[in-house]
């Protein structure tokens, strides 16, 4: 490689390949090349239209709104921050078609977080498991108070609910207790419904535009190898070969990426930042030579999650005009056993938030589900969830007023070939150092000298951080690190936070 600058290959415009592209730019290389299958940047964070508004069908919140978050503190300085509305009061509703006391309803559900939140360290056991324990005792400890026991009883079981969708899990008794032991907590998190697509932008900014590819879905992977290719070696799409009449003249690249459009191109190193979904659905095809067995144990172990948003549009509101979310109790639910099933599916469309302002959004409510709900809800058609919810909904509001949506429209990110879920999560058993070993660099055999040849990023490898948008982009800020230092790159980039050196 002497002589020339190394090239780099980015797989997927999502956060994690965005930050890395950046960061290596930032640190000077500058013969880096992004791929991206689909049409558009972004990933997981993505937005659409409705009506006049557009939404964010991907991620919306800051998981931790301090300056430790990287994420946050890139939005803030932009000044974005600073139009985020309050978020609302929260309303609950009986399936009995009557409001629930929302002092009472907030006492009993933060008693259940506290417990629900807890971060096991090797136990062993499940999150269900722990969660019907803890919130039993709790109501036991109530005694002849059997109308509050009920009423408690139900809201554990809400709160349960609410964490499936924060997981995109379908059963608490799946989700390992473990899940966090090694997790970094920013502190609470910030809904910043309609400006998270203002990150990609950022991470865009003085990234040469002919060096992302988009419409580029990648084939095969081929590394360890040597394919060579004639000067000029600053062509941007080269074709590979392995074998030339006049080898002294050839730059020999031990990567070569090809495209399902039939382009190949050439690297020193390629950085991985497809979803663990798709690694899921293609690893074992996707790299020439295989990827080693522990990594595709470690895909393996991995779950990868899914959770719907359902836009709803109205003429107009029918909640009240503070209302920030609605949440529907299910006086019968026990904490016991949160889970879902398909045949009820109802009974997991719980949460419901209201995008605020209405001067920016008009009138527009999100409902949420998790797991296998979701990817039954990504089938249906808007008029089979339009009919269904609105009927839902004035069951628990008492209201038979209420009108279907004028609109609706239903994220699909497990039917989207090129992500297939929403973000990781731990199953009881799996130990959150297996994404420890889907982070690390592949080490040829039939060339060793030539290190970190495929390097991987993305929310999943990320065992401090894992389904976080910060995670994602520190993932991405790490094999930036890893490659600078391979090349002894001793110039801090600009974009350096402090948290990129604890994880």
């Amino acid at each position: 490689m002497a002589g020339r600058n190394p090239a780099i290959v980015v797989v997927g415009a999502g956060v994690a390949g965005l930050a890395a592209a950046k960061k290596l730019k930032e640190y000077g290389f500058n013969d880096v090349t992004v791929l991206e299958a689909s049409e558009r940047v972004g990933g997981r964070v993505a937005t659409a239209s409705l009506g006049n508004a557009c939404v964010d069908t991907g991620a919306e919140y800051i998981h931790g709104a301090s300056e430790e978050n990287p994420v946050y503190c890139l939005l803030k300085k932009s000044g974005l921050l600073n139009q985020i509305p309050e978020m609302g009061e929260e309303a609950f509703y009986s399936n009995k078609g009557h409001k629930v006391d929302a002092n009472f309803a907030r006492y009993a559900y933060g008693a259940g977080e506290s417990i629900i939140r807890y971060r096991g360290s090797n136990t062993g056991k499940s999150l269900g498991e722990h969660y019907a324990e803890k919130t039993q005792g709790m109501i036991d400890s109530l005694q002849e108070d059997n109308d509050k026991r009920t009423r408690m009883q139900s809201i554990f079981a809400l709160v349960g609910k609410d964490m499936l969708i924060d997981v995109g899990a379908s059963d608490l008794h799946r989700i390992s207790l473990d899940s966090w032991q090694y997790y970094i907590n920013m502190g609470d998190s910030l809904n910043i419904a309609g400006f998270m697509f203002q990150l990609v932008d950022k991470l865009l900014e003085d990234f040469p535009k002919d060096r992302l590819l988009l419409k580029r879905e990648v084939s095969k992977i081929k590394w360890d190898g040597s394919f060579c290719v004639a000067p000029p070696h600053d062509e941007l799409l080269l074709s590979a070969h392995t074998e030339s009449p006049s080898e002294e003249k050839l730059c020999q690249y031990p990567v070569c990426i090809v495209c399902e459009n039939g382009e190949e191109i050439v690297a020193d190193h390629v950085i991985v930042t497809i979803s663990l979904g798709c690694l899921k659905a293609h690893a074992s095809s996707l790299f020439i030579p295989s990827l080693p067995t522990e990594k595709m144990e470690a895909i393996d172990k991995l779950c990868f999650g899914n959770i719907a948003k359902i836009f709803l549009e109205y003429e107009e509101a029918f909640w009240e005009s503070d209302v920030g979310t609605i949440s529907l109790i299910y006086e019968d639910d026990t904490p016991a056993s949160v889970s879902t099933n398909k045949m009820q599916w109802l009974k997991n469309m719980q949460y419901f938030s209201v995008l605020r302002p209405k001067e920016r959004f008009g009138n527009i409510l999100i409902g949420w589900c998790p797991g296998d709900i979701a990817d039954l809800v990504e089938t249906m058609t808007d008029d089979e969830l339009s009919t269904a919810i609105t009927d839902h909904l004035k069951m628990f509001l008492g209201h038979s007023n209420i009108p279907q949506p004028k609109s609706i429209l239903c994220t699909k990110w497990r039917s989207n070939k090129f992500i297939k879920g929403t973000y990781a999560f731990l199953t009881v058993g799996v130990d959150g150092k297996v994404m420890d070993t889907l982070a690390q660099p592949l080490v040829g055999s039939q060339h060793p000298n030539k290190d970190h040849q495929v390097l991987f990023a993305g929310e999943a490898t990320m065992k401090t951080l894992y389904g976080t948008v910060q995670g994602a982009l520190l993932s991405g800020h790490r094999e930036a690190d890893r490659l600078a230092a391979h090349y002894k790159k001793t110039v801090a980039p600009t974009s350096a936070t402090s948290l990129d050196k604890q994880v």
